[in-house]
């Protein structure tokens, strides 16, 4: 047994059954049940309730669905962002996925390690014997192996071990000063053909280590289609169209392969020749990695729904935002996706008879990321004929939810507790902060040179910061560390008072920031970690966290501790909506069919919840249930 869940073998429900939709806000879900445009939503409203539910800080989805599986605040779980820092050299990297270093042997099942410190509430039931199954759930990767049947989600890498880059093939020249041109491989055609290569796993060699490659055929046949022959497999793919999964097989030396899978669109192939393609996902016929509990279980549904996306971030929003594909293309991507995972949840709804089942929706929120503009008209992008064209997009996916939810609750009964949730609202994202650039100016870190307009990383990973100089950085999004001596490389704030006082001077300082165009306040609240976190990995968290106000966000320049010449800019990306402001405007949903005790619920209620339909106590949880 694990600690502080104790059975008290009274259940007061048979089955629960969790629906995680990904980005939902309580405005436009609010708005839309108004409407008449959500019925299943405004019927399971009425069997218990509907109300907004307070999100993680950050309101950062890794964040926010380990508070969810675990019940408890950052500072247990230890995920404070989506990059953290290494303390030994200041360097941003991904807190969402971590190798194994000790893992040299590079033995399938120890390639990585657990980025989610505490347990989740399947831990729990699955140890008290009820059979937990959990589809694609955030921060899981790697998957513990324990009696719980579990596909991760956000986190699993592509057979690279990255989060995942896709490959575009073109004839075009690409100016290597382009958003996206290191995914660019620029091929010749040559008569009716085109050679080239899929890239994949990197292999040791000798002395270095390289990318297994493939070779592959690309023919033309007319101007509408081609035809690609990959290890003698051939795919047809049409203008404008995806392809079926095409799987690759990659030699990594001393007779041993791998396959991964990807999915191709094209483009254009008259005048000139452009093919997209995903990244390489790990084959869930042929898992290079353990991306499942049991490891079989991957192989299972795919046996039942055929190959799919296993990627922790599927939806492809880079591409569309460096013009690969297109919008049209890229909502396709995200029914598909959909479409998988609902296959899924059908193939464990169909023999679900008792226990807990849960399943997440992800491209909820990705579609927002990219479509908000079309909701925002005083969004710096603001188009009124994209708006007019593609403003129906949005309330689609709310509605394509709420079909999900319907044929769901035709399963339902009177022993079953059904919760749907997402785990943050939305916003726009019209103004852009770099934070670091903020500290220069204001006297909390020192540059060794001069950043110019044309430097538009501002000195990226931190390379012009004069160390010894600097008493804060920012890093991530939203995340700002002191220099603390004795912990960071060169730190020169002393533990203690002094730290305090450089704290407070910024909170003091960062909350008057206004925005030079209109004036509007562009921070809400600074927030110090001892304040809002408390756990085993407090420790690790960023020292503030910054919540901004509505229309503002961390700039991308500052995730990777860059330092541009402004404080702000425009956002003149098409990733035009988000959800890292300050927690309390950007609060979940929750939807339950049972009456909650709670008016004002947090994420953080929906595990000990879980764990009292079953019977189950949840002492040590910073969530309280609502029954």
């Amino acid at each position: 047994m694990h600690e502080n869940s104790v059975s008290t073998g009274n259940p007061k429900y048979k089955r629960v059954i969790l629906i995680g939709m990904d980005g939902l806000d309580p405005k436009i879900t609010g708005s839309l049940m108004e409407q008449g445009h959500l019925p299943n939503f405004v019927k399971l409203s009425r069997m218990g309730g509907f109300s907004p539910m307070a999100t993680s800080n950050p309101a950062q989805s890794p964040v926010a669905w380990a508070s969810i599986a675990t019940g408890k605040n950052p500072g247990h779980h230890g995920i404070f962002d989506f990059l953290g820092r290494r303390i030994s050299d200041y360097m941003p990297e991904l807190a969402i996925l971590r190798m194994n270093p000790k893992n040299v042997f590079a033995k399938r099942e120890a390639m990585f390690l657990p980025v989610m410190h505490a347990n989740a509430f399947w831990d729990y039931t699955s140890d008290n014997n009820i059979p937990s199954t959990i589809l694609k759930w955030p921060m899981t990767f790697q998957p513990k192996q324990n009696r719980a049947k579990l596909y991760s989600g956000l986190g699993v890498p592509d057979i690279k071990g990255g989060l995942g880059r896709y490959a575009f093939y073109t004839t075009k020249d690409i100016s290597k000063n382009e958003e996206g041109s290191e995914k660019v491989i620029k091929v010749k055609v040559n008569g009716n053909s085109i050679k080239t290569f899929i890239s994949g796993p990197n292999v040791a060699k000798l002395t270095t280590r390289e990318a297994a490659k493939t070779d592959i055929n690309i023919n033309f046949s007319d101007n509408s289609k081609v035809e690609i022959n990959v290890d003698g497999k051939k795919v047809i793919v049409n203008k404008g169209q995806w392809s079926e999964w095409v799987e690759v097989k990659f030699k990594l030396g001393l007779m041993k392969t791998t396959t991964g899978i990807v999915k191709f669109y094209l483009n254009e192939v008259n005048t000139e020749f452009e093919l997209y393609m995903t990244p390489v996902q790990i084959n869930p016929k042929d898992p290079a990695f353990v991306i499942s509990s049991p490891d079989e279980y991957i192989k299972e549904l795919a046996n039942e729904v055929g190959h799919f996306y296993t990627l922790g971030m599927p939806e492809d929003t880079k591409a569309v935002e460096e013009g690969r594909t297109d919008e049209d293309a890229f909502i396709t991507m995200c029914d598909e996706i959909v479409e998988e995972q609902e296959k899924m949840l059908w193939y464990e709804l169909n023999k679900f008879k008792e226990g807990l089942l849960a399943s997440a929706f992800f491209s909820s929120d990705r579609i927002q990321h990219i479509f908000w503009v079309t909701k925002d008209p005083s969004h710096p992008l603001y188009n009124k004929a994209y708006a007019e064209k593609y403003g129906h997009v949005i309330d689609d996916y709310y509605r394509k939810m709420d079909r999900i939810l319907g044929e769901v609750m035709k399963q339902v009964d009177d022993n079953t507790a059904l919760m749907v949730f997402s785990d943050h609202g939305f916003s726009s994202f019209r103004r852009t902060v770099h934070i670091n650039s903020w500290l220069v100016q204001n006297g909390f870190m020192t540059l060794t040179k001069k950043i110019t307009k044309e430097d538009k990383d501002g000195g990226g990973l931190f390379q012009f910061v004069d160390w010894k100089k600097t008493s804060a950085y920012a890093l991530g999004f939203g995340s700002i560390y002191l220099n603390i001596k004795g912990r960071e490389k060169s730190g020169i704030v002393v533990a203690g008072a002094d730290a305090d006082s450089v704290s407070n001077a910024i909170i003091e300082k960062f909350t008057k920031l206004t925005d030079p165009k209109d004036g509007q306040q562009a921070i809400k609240n600074v927030y110090k970690s001892k304040d809002i976190y408390s756990g085993s990995q407090a420790g690790n968290s960023p020292d503030l966290i910054v919540g901004f106000e509505d229309g503002f966000r961390a700039s991308w320049q500052t995730a990777i501790g860059g330092a541009p010449v402004e404080i702000m800019e425009d956002n003149l990306k098409k990733w035009s909506g988000d959800h890292i402001i300050d927690p309390s405007v950007v609060p979940g949903i929750l939807l339950t069919n049972f009456t909650v005790n709670n008016n004002g619920p947090s994420l953080m209620d929906i595990a000990p919840t879980v764990l009292s339909c079953f019977g189950m106590s949840a002492e040590g949880m910073d969530g309280k249930s609502l029954l």
